[in-house]
């Protein structure tokens, strides 16, 4: 063999040597990248998972690729078509999904005390000054081997609407309102009759007299209409929509405490962002429910006390009949 021809057999096999130990090294580190597979309990389509969720993972992933390239992602994988929406509390417990997004409400059987977050009167961070998150981490991670993160999306209120004109908590004795769990004890105690409607019938519920009303978290009736079968916004905006954010606790324990700094970061950022959207959507929605020709009808002070202290002391109420033990810790923390 000539020695020009020995010269390129030797860079050949240099150039294939450098390649292989580049695939190589890009495969191990690929291999080492934490991966954390994250659902949701609603689907793409759901404001909270669009407008809240998946900015969090976008947010995250960039700050980890920023600060810690190649090292961990969310990874998103779906809502309900993934895995259905009554088994995914379990599949966070035993790590099959890593990180969870929904409601306490859909838990609730597993860990009662979880949807106390509805009765805070706190913000996000304020729960986690007073130490309520720390609370609701240990009772989490008691109960379904999960970690609490904290809430995201956790300002928005309820409220109630009606289609005929009330202007007293007397008046609304005898109404038949469309409820849901999380508020079915307040509606008994203000001798209004619990009616269960599934979302999707509330439409014609109203229009047929089925219902005299619904309670439904503000900013969100007009994309499905009911403006146009209920006229009346009635009395103050009560408890709060709260979305909290778990992840399985081996996973969370097994990362570096750097990715979960990021994380915890990630989520601080995010919530800021939409508290900040959210006070501007509350600001706006009761101009926009005028425009869309509803009435808002304010209590006196007196009845709007009245309403209020009634829809918390029936809350507590109702959570201290399922489980005292957080209940009665959470409450003195997040009551104001």
């Amino acid at each position: 063999m000539s020695r020009k021809r020995m010269y390129y057999v030797v860079v050949a096999l240099s150039i294939c040597m450098f390649l292989g130990a580049s695939l190589f090294n890009a495969t191990q580190a690929e291999a080492k990248k934490i991966t954390i597979k994250a659902i949701s309990a609603w689907d793409k389509q759901h404001e909270g998972v669009v407008g809240d969720y998946l900015p969090y993972i976008k947010r995250a992933n960039e700050m980890l690729e920023e600060k810690y390239p190649g090292e961990a992602e969310v990874k998103y994988i779906g809502g309900p078509e993934a895995i259905p929406m009554r088994d995914q509390p379990e599949a966070l417990r035993a790590g099959t999904v890593e990180m969870y997004y929904g409601t306490a409400a859909y838990y609730a059987g597993i860990a009662p005390a979880a949807n106390c977050t509805k009765l805070s009167q706190l913000t996000s961070q304020e729960e986690k000054d007073v130490g309520a998150d720390a609370i609701f981490d240990e009772m989490h991670r008691k109960l379904m081997n999960a970690t609490y993160l904290g809430a995201l999306g956790s300002q928005l209120p309820f409220q109630l609407y009606t289609v005929k004109k009330v202007t007293s908590v007397d008046e609304l004795k005898g109404k038949k309102i469309r409820t849901s769990p999380m508020y079915v004890d307040f509606l008994k105690a203000l001798g209004a009759t619990p009616v269960d409607t599934a979302p999707g019938d509330v439409y014609q519920a109203l229009e047929r007299g089925v219902v005299d009303g619904f309670m439904w978290p503000l900013v969100s009736i007009r994309g499905y209409g009911w403006h146009e079968v209920s006229k009346y916004v009635v009395g103050p905006s009560f408890y709060k929509v709260s979305h909290p954010c778990l992840m399985n606790a081996k996973k969370w324990d097994s990362l570096p405490k750097h990715i979960q700094e990021v994380l915890m970061e990630a989520l601080r950022l995010e919530v800021i962002a939409i508290d900040t959207r959210t006070a501007e959507e509350i600001a706006n929605e009761y101009k926009l429910l005028m425009i869309a020709g509803m009435e808002i009808i304010k209590f006196p002070a007196a009845e709007e006390k009245k309403y209020l202290d009634m829809a918390y002391d029936e809350g507590w109420k109702g959570q201290l009949k399922m489980e005292q033990e957080y209940t009665n810790r959470l409450r003195k923390l997040l009551t104001k």
